[in-house]
């Protein structure tokens, strides 16, 4: 279990979320509200979250009028992207965090983390004690200690 743990508020934005776990090297991190754990963020809610679109143009036909369709579309979709970034932009941990927190006692073993996690198929589990927050079990964690 680790205990220097990285965790969010729900006002922290999407982008400062997403530079910590990045910049940190974590997929995840919980988010706590007064000493209590209110949710999970995961890079996978993150992205699933934005829902960005990409341009799905077929840029290969040598016709003039076709290159024409094709950079109006592109320009089409740059708006629409831009459009879809300041909307994301404005977002907090609160509207895209999994509030479903599925998370361990101290006492816990290992193989009874491997099971709950395996159970409610997630990566990391918040270790509580008394409703606060105590430590953190991630599935890289339980691979070391195998190692080990």
């Amino acid at each position: 279990m680790r205990r220097n743990i990285i965790y969010f508020s729900p006002d922290d934005s999407i982008f400062k979320i997403a530079r910590v776990l990045s910049r940190e090297n974590i997929s995840g991190a919980p988010v706590i509200q007064e000493g209590k754990v209110v949710g999970v963020i995961s890079e996978s809610d993150i992205i699933r979250f934005m829902r960005i679109k990409l341009p799905d143009l077929d840029a290969s036909s040598e016709e003039p009028h076709m290159l024409t369709l094709f950079v109006g579309q592109l320009f089409k979709r740059e708006l629409e992207f831009m459009t879809e970034l300041k909307r994301v932009s404005k977002m907090k941990a609160e509207d895209f965090m999994s509030t479903d927190i599925v998370s361990i006692n101290p006492e816990a073993t290992i193989l009874e983390a491997a099971e709950v996690m395996e159970r409610n198929k997630v990566n990391r589990l918040p270790v509580i004690a008394n409703e606060r927050l105590v430590g953190m079990v991630s599935q890289a964690d339980l691979l070391k200690v195998l190692v080990e």
